[in-house]
Order: structure tokens, then sequence, then C-alpha cells
């Protein structure tokens, strides 16, 4: 019930909680109307578009995120056997240094037989890592359609630009800060731009998120990110610029995982899905 609930509140939708959580729209909302009956309130103010914590609810979900870290630690600690050995994944800049790092912190605090080699880089880079053996799981990004590994988070990309140096609006060309190739977003602006007949210009290339998010808060340009990707002193571009769809997030991995390596991608799924 408290996962049901923690999660309608992360996505404000009955319908994309039970896509992430596997289970039925009904058994979602059933899970959240148990609980609101065991606590005697409402938990969510609901109209026929929006679906938003009420006050009550605001409160217990701060608590039921730390019942559910502290109940995940429990098991593990109670039926998980031991854990040793190597861990190695890859991951994003941007989620290595601030998503996932508390759950990776957590991880090793309760394996410390576990030697965690992490690798950071974009998401083709990733990807070829794991078909050449480098990595035991990645947590990257994939474009729609793609079959690699499987989706633990969706999220809408969007156009950003500096919130404190905004660029002209209706600039004819569109300066851009990306990453070189082979990067997901790159692929995607670029994709959109040109199929909107958008004339634009490179004005900074970067493998490093840090150095990305430095040029288009100095204004040079604009760059994608997803919502909860999207880094401080960064805003959307309200201006109208071409739709850029939907950021898949997923997970692969080796076909033969050992025990660590198996309760770590747990960890990742369970932490992609509870931002």
């Amino acid at each position: 019930m408290l996962r049901s609930f923690v999660v309608v509140a992360r996505t404000g939708s009955f319908t994309v909680a039970s896509e992430h959580l596997c289970l039925s729209q009904s058994t979602v909302s059933q899970h959240v109307r148990r609980l609101e009956d065991l606590v005697g309130v409402p938990l969510f103010d609901r109209d026929t578009r929006n679906v938003r914590l009420s006050p009550q609810g605001d409160t217990l979900h701060r608590y039921a995120l730390r019942i559910l870290d502290l109940m995940d630690e429990a098991m593990t600690s109670v039926c998980g056997p031991p854990l040793s050995g190597t861990v190695r994944v890859g991951l994003p800049e941007d989620f290595a240094s601030s998503r996932l790092a508390a759950a990776l912190a957590s991880f090793v605090q309760r394996n410390p037989e576990v030697e965690l080699v992490i690798t950071t880089g974009l998401s083709g880079e990733l990807f070829r890592g794991l078909s050449e053996g480098r990595h035991d799981l990645v947590f990257a990004k994939r474009l729609s359609g793609s079959r690699r590994g499987y989706v633990v988070r969706t999220e809408p990309l969007h156009w950003c630009g500096s919130a404190t140096a905004p660029r002209p609006v209706g600039e004819a060309v569109i300066p851009l800060a990306v990453h070189p190739q082979p990067s997901i977003s790159r692929e995607r602006i670029f994709d959109a731009l040109n199929a909107a007949g958008r004339p634009y210009r490179i004005a900074v290339v970067s493998s490093s998120v840090l150095v990305v998010h430095a040029a288009v808060m100095a204004g040079l340009g604009i760059s994608a990110f997803t919502g909860y990707a999207m880094p401080e002193g960064l805003a959307r571009v309200e201006e109208d610029l071409p739709d850029l769809g939907v950021m898949e997030y997923v997970i692969d991995r080796q076909a033969s995982l050992s025990d660590a390596a198996e309760a770590l991608e747990r960890v990742l799924v369970d932490a992609a899905r509870g931002f």
C-alpha cells in the first residue's frame, strides 16, 4: 500500500503509477483506498485532471519514504545472504552524482564486502561497454523503440536554457550546447529541429554534463534535460520549439549476474522508480 501511495504521489497519476508498478490501475487505486481507510483521512486531492497530495498525504509521504527504505534494509539484512565480490555498473554522470547517490551509498554501507566499480559516461558508450563485457549492469537512456534493456522510468525531455542569462526570444539560429556522438539527447535535439525546419548552430560540444551545464548557464546555448535531471540554475525554454518527446531510462545487464550484482539491480530499479 505504501509503495503504491508513494508512486502515485510521485507521478501524479494512478494510470502512470500502475505502469511503473506493473500492477493494474484498479489494484493501485484499491491500495490507496485501503491506506486512506487505515489512516482515516484523504491522502490525495483529486479533480478531473490532477492528483495532488493532501496536507495529511504530504505528511505521510515523508514517513512512507523512510519506512520503505528501512523495510528494504531490514529484508536485506534478515533474508539476504552476505554479499561479496565486485560489481561493475555504468551510469550517466548526472545520476551518479545526484539522483542515485543515496541509493548507491546505502547499498555499499549494507554490503561492505562488495566492491562497487562505477563508470560514468554517455549512454551509447555505456551500452557499448556492456556489450564488450566491461560492465555487469548499465543504467542509461534509450530512444523509444530501442530494445536495449527494460524500462524503469520514463520522463519528458525539455528544452532548457539559463535561468539568469536567457537568450533573446525568437533568435533566428538556435545555439546549442550538446554532447558528442553517441548521445541520445543530441540525436533527439537534431531530429526535432531538422523535422521542424529550424536552423541551429552548435556552440559547445562536451562529453561532460558539467561542461554542458556551465555553457547553458552562461547563456552560450540551450540544451535538453529531463525534468528531474535538470541541473540547478537552468529553466525550461518557454518559446515555441519542437517537442522532444519522452526519454526512457532503462537497465541493461549481462545474461548471468552474481548475487551482489542482482541485489544492486533491484536497488537501482527501486531508486529510479522512487524519484
